[in-house]
């Protein structure tokens, strides 16, 4: 159990503790400064939301001739190709896959062929702030500063049964990114917005499902920069809406983590600091949950009938369960239940988590994606 107190609230307020005693780190920041960036999007039958996108990147407070948008499209079979195709933007570069080979094939293929001397990463379901790109692009006046993760804001719909847990994580997982950012270095990034500096990318693995916007900042950190978080480069997309819905993302995501550890297991030994420290707490630990869950149930489960403490936890414990299965139930009945439903978006994340790891060790993750929305 302490474990899992660790990695969800103690890490945090160590974090909190270290950020908030210690004397701040001075930044090295040009609110000017204004390289030239290049946007890369790997899509897959997109058609829905694209020409949003599209549109999006028309009205970017940056200067037109230092930008330029890639899009790759990876096997798409809908109305993708044709919108690419169509498109008037005279700084659009389109490359068109006929098969599909994921997203890490698109991203090794596109990036290479981009000029700007930063890659902004994004989807094509994310809306840009107008100053999104000044305010990423801002930090990389700072020679250590190798990558920027941005501030994705999730659009809920009132109507929708799961939002509570999906938002919450997300407010949780950004203040974190904070914290962590201040001390020293983030680890990842969130895929819809985040930029890193050209030289510093190193082709994905193809062969096996992975994150590639934990992978991609994961090798910058390797290469001695630090990633940093902009809240002020703010980016929207709409939440899955339910919890079936985020936990299909997360079997794919829990399955590519658990394979991508080996690309950086270097990094978890202790001589590496802040970043394996880091590396341990938030990640690992996290990504192990699901297995002291349910190591905590069979415990208390056999420990019963021997002592009065342990039948007051599994009583909890079948409480919570029980709490879980109530938010699964409602949402199948279409019916809000508020933060009660928290429990049953705790249970379902790691039991997704679980289900990527049974995947990842038989090999049944793909390295494509399905559209979740």
């Amino acid at each position: 159990m302490i474990v899992i107190v660790y990695t969800y609230i103690i890490y945090p307020l160590i974090i909190l503790t270290n950020v908030t005693l210690r004397p701040r780190r001075k930044k090295v920041i040009v609110d000017n400064f204004e390289p030239s960036i290049s946007i890369v999007v790997a899509v897959f039958n997109e058609g829905v939301v694209l020409q949003e996108k599209l549109n999006n990147f028309k009205v970017m407070n940056y200067p037109s001739k230092k930008i330029e948008l890639i899009i790759g499209s990876d096997g798409s079979d809908d109305r993708t190709n044709e919108i690419l195709k169509n498109s008037t933007l005279t700084n659009l570069k389109v490359e068109i896959f006929g098969e599909r080979n994921g997203k890490p094939f698109v991203l090794n293929n596109i990036i290479p062929k981009s000029k700007g001397d930063i890659i902004i990463f994004s989807d094509a379901n994310t809306i840009f702030h107008i100053e999104t790109i000044k305010h990423l692009v801002k930090h990389f006046s700072d020679p250590m500063i190798g990558g920027v993760c941005g501030d994705l804001r999730l659009i809920t719909d009132p109507k929708a049964i799961g939002e509570i847990g999906e938002f919450s994580y997300w407010r949780y997982e950004n203040f974190l990114k904070q914290l962590e950012s201040d001390c020293q270095t983030l680890l990842g990034a969130t895929g819809g917005v985040y930029a890193i500096r050209k030289e510093l990318f190193k082709p994905l693995p193809t062969n096996r499902a992975i994150v590639d916007d934990f992978l991609i900042p994961m090798e910058v950190v390797k290469k001695g920069f630090r990633i940093v978080y902009e809240p002020e480069a703010i980016a929207y997309e709409n939440s899955a809406g339910t919890v079936r819905g985020e936990f299909k993302r997360k079997v794919r995501i829990g399955a590519s983590n658990f394979s991508s550890i080996s690309e950086y297991a270097n990094l978890l030994h202790p001589c590496h600091g802040f970043v394996a420290f880091a590396l341990w707490s938030h990640k690992i630990i996290r990504w192990l949950v699901p297995f002291f869950l349910i190591f905590i149930l069979l415990s208390s489960l056999s420990l019963v009938s021997h002592s009065e403490f342990f039948h007051i936890i599994f009583n909890v414990e079948i409480i919570f369960l029980l709490f879980a299965l109530l938010g699964f139930v409602a949402e199948l009945l279409k019916i809000k239940i508020g933060i009660m439903s928290l429990p049953y978006y705790f249970i379902a994340m790691n039991a997704a988590l679980f289900i990527g790891f049974i995947k990842y060790v038989f090999g049944k993750q793909r390295s494509t994606w399905e559209i979740v929305r």
